[in-house]
C-alpha cells in the first residue's frame, strides 16, 4: 500500500460528487431543450391551426 495517494474514501467521495454534478448539469440541460421543443410543438400546433380557419 502506497501512502503518496489519498485515502479511497476521498477519491470515492470525489468521484460521486463529480457524477452528481454532471447528473445535474445534464438534467438541466434536457429540461432545457424539452421546454424549447414544447414551445416550437405549440408553435407548430397555433400556426397550422390558424391556417385552417381561414
Amino acid at each position: 500500500m502506497d501512502t503518496t495517494s489519498p485515502p479511497d474514501g476521498e477519491d470515492l467521495l470525489r468521484a460521486q460528487r463529480r457524477r452528481a454534478v454532471l447528473r445535474q448539469v445534464r438534467a438541466r440541460q434536457a429540461s432545457a431543450f424539452a421546454r424549447r421543443s414544447a414551445i416550437a410543438r405549440t408553435a407548430v400546433l397555433l400556426r397550422s391551426a390558424s391556417y385552417h380557419e381561414r
